[in-house]
This record gives C-alpha cells, sequence and structure tokens, in this order.
C-alpha cells in the first residue's frame, strides 16, 4: 500500500525599526494586508519563492518571503475584497491555494504551517509584532522539526471480515448467535441486544490492540506521533505521524509490510508528505 503523495510543496539591531526583506524584487510596497502560510528559514532561495506560484486571493499575487533575521515568513498580498468578517474568505479555491503553497513549501525545506486564514495588516506588524518578538521561539520549533513533514495514517476495518474475526476467536459469541429454541419474543430480543454489546465490545478490545500495534510497528520509522479521534466504529486507528524526510522509503516499505499482515481485514488511508501541522500551533 502506498503512501497518497501531495506533490509540491530574528531581532532588528537596537534603536532600529523592524525593515522587510522579500525575495520577490518586484513586490508592492508594503503597507497592504498580507496573507500568512508558514515561517520558514532564512535563507530563502528565488527558484524556491518562484515555485510556490500564486497564493490567495482574487486575482491571486505571488508569494514572497518577508525576512526578521534568520527567519522568514511565506506571505502574499490580499485586498480588501479578499477578506470576510473573520479574515480572508473560504472559498475552495483560497483553501486549495494554502495547501498548494504549504505542500510545495513541506517538499522542499522544513516549515512551520500556519491555519488558514491567517491575515496581518501590513509586512511591518507582521515582523514587529510577530517574527521579532517570537524569533527565538521560532527557531527553536524549526530546529526542533528540522527535515521532517507529517504523514497521516487511517485504518479501518472491514466490516465483514472483523465480525467474522471476533466471532471465531470468541465462540461464546458464536454460540450466543445460534437458534433460540421456545424463547419468547422479549427475551429473543434482550438476548440480541446483549449479543450486539458483547460483539462491540469484543470489536473496540481488537480495535485498541491493532491501534497499539500499528504505531509500535511503524515507530522505527517516526520521530513522533499525534493520535487523533476515531471517525467510525470501524476506525482502528487515526494518526499523524511526524517523518524525517529521508525516512520515508523506510516508512513506506514498513507500512508495505503492516498491509501484507493484515491482509483484507484492514484498509488504510495514508497521504504524505505534508507539512507537520499535527506538531505545529502558530498562534497569533
Amino acid at each position: 500500500m502506498k503512501r497518497q503523495q501531495r506533490p509540491a510543496a530574528a531581532r532588528p539591531a537596537a534603536g532600529r525599526a523592524p525593515t522587510p526583506t522579500t525575495d520577490a524584487p518586484d513586490r508592492p510596497p508594503a503597507g497592504g494586508n498580507v496573507y500568512l502560510y508558514g515561517i520558514v528559514r532564512w535563507p530563502v532561495s528565488k527558484d524556491l519563492v518562484k515555485a510556490l506560484g500564486t497564493g490567495v486571493g482574487d486575482p491571486p499575487v505571488g508569494v514572497r518571503a518577508v525576512r526578521s533575521g534568520d527567519v522568514a515568513a511565506l506571505v502574499s498580498d490580499v485586498s480588501a475584497a479578499d477578506m470576510s468578517g473573520q479574515g480572508v474568505r473560504g472559498m475552495r479555491r483560497d483553501m486549495k491555494a494554502h495547501s498548494a503553497v504549504l505542500n510545495a513549501l513541506a517538499a522542499k525545506v522544513t516549515v512551520l504551517p500556519a491555519r488558514f486564514g491567517v491575515v496581518l495588516p501590513d509586512e511591518r506588524t507582521l515582523i514587529a509584532e510577530f517574527l521579532q518578538p517570537r524569533r527565538a521561539a521560532l527557531v527553536e520549533h524549526l530546529a526542533q522539526l528540522e527535515g521532517t513533514v507529517e504523514v497521516t495514517l487511517r485504518a479501518s476495518y472491514v466490516e465483514e471480515q472483523v465480525l467474522q474475526d471476533v466471532v471465531r476467536s470468541r465462540p461464546e459469541l458464536q454460540a450466543g448467535a445460534g437458534p433460540r429454541g421456545g424463547r419468547s419474543r422479549s427475551m429473543a430480543t434482550e438476548s440480541r441486544i446483549e449479543l450486539g454489546r458483547q460483539i462491540a465490545a469484543a470489536i473496540q478490545d481488537l480495535q485498541e490492540r491493532d491501534a497499539r500495534w500499528l504505531v509500535d510497528v511503524l515507530s522505527p520509522a517516526v520521530r513522533d506521533v499525534r493520535i487523533g479521534k476515531a471517525l467510525s466504529d470501524l476506525m482502528v486507528l487515526n494518526a499523524s505521524f511526524l517523518v524525517e524526510r529521508t525516512n520515508l522509503p523506510k516508512f513506506d516499505r514498513m507500512l508495505e509490510k503492516v498491509t501484507g499482515v493484515v491482509g483484507d481485514r484492514i484498509t488504510f488511508d495514508c497521504v504524505g508528505p505534508l507539512p507537520p501541522f499535527s506538531f505545529v500551533d502558530l498562534r497569533l
């Protein structure tokens, strides 16, 4: 089973005002709203910025890097028409543009991704109120995530298969599902309800064991993991793995082995590399 690939994607001197520095020589003058995609280390190559293309807005404009010391914010300009009361409009095109920029970045460099819709009044506010006062923390966080990306994995049971496995491993459940003879309708109904509860509890126990097993088997290829809430009764694992970019082939090989072991009992949905959203919390 293969991962689904997602294609690419400091303090100023005392007494001096922070000066925006950008990788785009033809940017408009600072002063308008800027939309934030994420934070990376400086320097940022012009080739990388050019490869990011355009961002959110209508019409969309090019993404650029705004520097503060040894970190840089990837931003693009947005007009007042692109803004809603809660920030940039939640349009599908803008959401896709936000993801495309971050995916392109994550494929090449370490990035601290911002959530969708973060807008600041201008470049100077971005530097003076976000980048400059948090520079040390941003540098530390970038160091912690150096060379990593996120891979999401959702594993779910195939209902018919897991029911067969549970009943096969628990003979008492199989007996409970047998003929009910001369039982009254109410007794038969209560029996079916109780049997359903027992089967559900058995599946939950199996889910917990299989979830631990999956995380343990894949752990040699990952640096960290975040376990999310199951999205259905049959979901075994909903996890985000922090994987070193150089370890992605190893992760793929281990996942292939896992799918070979579980056969057709569990289905997998694995996507990556992605920006490490689950391991970053950029709050303004």
